[in-house]
């Protein structure tokens, strides 16, 4: 099959740069060139194998959602918001429980069709029971699958679950594979060790949810607090001292809330290269403190946004997750904000240089927004939530619906 081409009157090409009268030229799937003039861009559409007029579009990257639970899809609107969030993992964990495995493999696919309506290409999903990779690999969405392993502190359930992750994801699957040790609070160190050396002979990125309470904190550091009397003994160190100690703190990790850091932390965090993600949507919906943004700021961290689950959250929907966060950090530039939730996103679920960016060499994932009165901005694709017009993977139309 030969070069498509792709002709935009608004793009949003290489180094994040608003590109008029251009088109982008696609080879199986991918982006070869691009092209930044009238005359270049009907040349190479005389010479291509089909030809694209994406009119008066805004086309823009994909969005990608960092971090997402989308086997929970089914739980939207059903629990109550406001509720403690120990009552809220029991809730989560028992209804999940409940369900088959057919139940929770269209719960999948119900979030990704949500995802795919809303602009997102690319999404690092939390797979707990295998359902993840099953659906998955059955819609177009770009996915990384974080594998998610724990043991609670209990020695003899470490090496099941050990065992669960190292066996290999089948074929079809394997090169969107990530692992997922769930939390410093329910990951013993023996088996962040094994993860960690699981993760560096297979090249994989590791996600961790991490200092999302104050109650997970008291308890690493005190073994005080309301986890005391369910996990048992506390290792007496801090979160971030037992990813340290496993070897895991680098580039490949991303650790999703990060709600409480101690001092010096995320300095830390930016000295290793680290990813915090963070989930604007589920961050209201529990009603928690304010982000602390400048403290990641200050240190240089790099910050990912994400939708977390509709357990958690009333959308799957990353135009609301960029606009929440602008509106609760007015002093942020749209620019970085997009960035969030495109190139920054890519580089925490280990996707970086591949996808979130419209420039040679990169995955052909896009979005043709309807236009905004005026010229295109940044300040109207964070502020907006412009509507989808359509969606394309790998240089090929996905769009389900518009929204």
């Amino acid at each position: 099959m030969g070069a498509e081409v792709f002709l935009c009157r608004r793009l949003l090409g290489p180094d994040a740069r608003w590109l008029g009268d251009g088109a982008f030229v696609v080879e199986r799937g991918r982006i070869t060139r691009v092209l930044t003039s009238r005359a270049a861009s009907a040349r190479a559409a005389r010479g291509a194998a089909r030809v694209h007029d994406l009119g008066d579009a805004w086309v823009t990257p994909g969005l990608v959602d960092a971090h997402a639970h989308l086997e929970l899809s089914f739980l939207a609107g059903v629990l109550p918001r406001g509720l403690a969030f120990g009552a809220w993992v029991r809730e989560v964990v028992a209804r999940r429980n409940a369900r088959s495995e057919r139940e929770l493999e269209a719960s999948v696919l119900a979030g990704a069709r949500r995802l795919l309506a809303a602009g997102t290409t690319t999404v690092g999903d939390i797979d707990t029971r295998g359902s993840s990779a099953r659906a998955l690999a059955r819609t177009p969405l770009r996915h990384v699958l974080f594998r998610e392993v724990l043991d609670a502190y209990d020695p003899t359930r470490t090496p099941a679950a050990l065992a669960t992750v190292a066996r290999r994801l089948p074929r079809r699957a394997r090169r969107s594979e990530g692992l997922s040790p769930h939390a410093p609070f329910t990951v013993s160190p023996k088996l962040f060790a094994s993860i960690a050396a699981l993760a560096r002979r297979r090249r994989s990125p590791v996600s961790v949810h991490w200092s999302e309470t104050e109650a997970e904190v008291e308890w690493l550091r005190s073994g005080e607090g309301p986890l005391a009397a369910l996990l048992g003994p506390s290792p007496r160190r801090s979160g971030l001292e037992l990813l340290a100690d496993a070897g895991l703190l680098g580039p490949t990790l991303s650790l999703v809330h990060g709600n409480h850091p101690a001092s010096g932390e995320p300095r830390t965090l930016a000295r290793f290269g680290a990813t915090l993600i963070h989930c604007p949507g589920c961050h209201a919906w529990f009603g928690r403190e304010p982000f602390p943004w400048r403290a990641y700021r200050a240190a240089g961290v790099r910050v990912a946004l994400g939708t977390d689950s509709l357990a958690s959250n009333d959308a799957l929907d990353m135009r609301a997750e960029l606009a929440r966060f602008a509106a609760a950090h007015p002093e942020v530039a749209p620019s970085r904000v997009w960035r969030m939730a495109t190139t920054d996103a890519a580089a925490a679920v280990g996707l970086a240089g591949e996808v979130g960016e419209l420039a040679p060499g990169r995955a052909a994932d896009f979005v043709a927004f309807e236009p905004s009165a005026g010229v295109p901005s940044f300040d109207a694709l964070v502020h907006t939530r412009p509507r989808v017009r359509s969606v394309w993977i790998a240089g090929r139309d996905v769009t389900v619906a518009r929204t």
